[in-house]
């Protein structure tokens, strides 16, 4: 019988005021306990439980601790304490999602906020085994106007030719990232690690030419591993977003410029995951 329970979707907030500026972290937290807790669900026998409140304001606590740390070390250091605190759990999952606050400059205590801009952190804590860190950024963006194409496609009965042949268009990219590292990084490694991800990710196809949104994100996920060696293995998920190019000839438009029509709803998608050995 396999057994699990946690909180989820826990949204703390967590402040250190400043005399010269205040720090604000926005932080939504799933914790999960594994492990052999049969008794509690079969028979009622609670004695193996650690209170989901519990879980609740020890993440409290070491938010207040870590405040100013990344969330891979709050959540290594949560999902640790967990599984220590809980002697029926073999092992404590935490995953952390952060939306990042930015100061406004040259102000005290103003933010501003993204909401499509999310970081991820997710750390599994085993009893006599090195706590495992996951990485990543949700809410991608990224679009070209020019230089995706897609063709030599396979094609059966149900395809159209006509609908899906491109030699050029228009492509709007959106997903997530993720990815893990070698061993335990130092603290300093994780934010230099998640910049220069997101850089590289961004730039990856700068002017470059990719045969479909598949082509795209291999581009994308082999760009990060190629530039940040503490990577060992990356993975991007990626949704594309097409825009239809409009006929304008009629009005005696479209010579100087194009205007096309956003198919929003629906999406194609595609995943790649790359190990460094691969």
């Amino acid at each position: 019988m396999s057994t699990q329970y946690g909180r989820h979707d826990l949204r703390l907030l967590g402040v250190r005021p400043g005399t010269s500026s205040h720090r604000a972290r926005d932080l939504q937290l799933t914790m999960t306990l594994e492990g052999d807790f049969a008794p509690a669900f079969v028979k009622g026998d609670n004695s193996c439980l650690l209170p989901t409140r519990s879980m609740a304001n020890t993440a409290s606590a070491f938010l207040h601790d870590h405040l100013d740390s990344g969330i891979e070390q709050l959540a290594a250091a949560l999902a640790e304490r967990l599984v220590e605190a809980c002697p029926a759990a073999s092992a404590a999952r935490v995953g952390i999602v952060e939306y990042p606050w930015a100061r406004v400059p040259q102000s005290h205590h103003t933010f501003t906020t993204n909401p499509s801009d999310r970081w991820t952190a997710d750390a599994t804590a085993r009893r006599w085994q090195p706590t495992g860190v996951v990485s990543g950024i949700s809410g991608l963006h990224r679009a070209v106007t020019t230089g995706s194409s897609f063709t030599g496609f396979l094609a059966d009965e149900y395809t159209l030719t006509d609908q899906v042949n491109t030699q050029d268009r228009v492509l709007h990219l959106s997903g997530d990232m993720w990815w893990e590292y070698g061993t335990r990084r130092e603290e300093e490694d994780y934010d230099q690690c998640r910049t220069e991800a997101l850089r590289v990710f961004m730039d990856s196809v700068t002017d470059q030419q990719s045969s479909s949104s598949q082509h795209a994100a291999y581009l994308s996920a082999s760009a990060v591993l190629d530039a940040c060696p503490d990577i060992s293995r990356i993975g991007v998920r990626v949704r594309a977003h097409y825009h239809v190019p409009l006929g304008l000839s009629p009005f005696g438009r479209g010579d100087s410029g194009s205007v096309h029509l956003g198919t929003d709803s629906s999406y194609s998608a595609g995943e790649i995951t790359i190990d460094r050995t691969s």
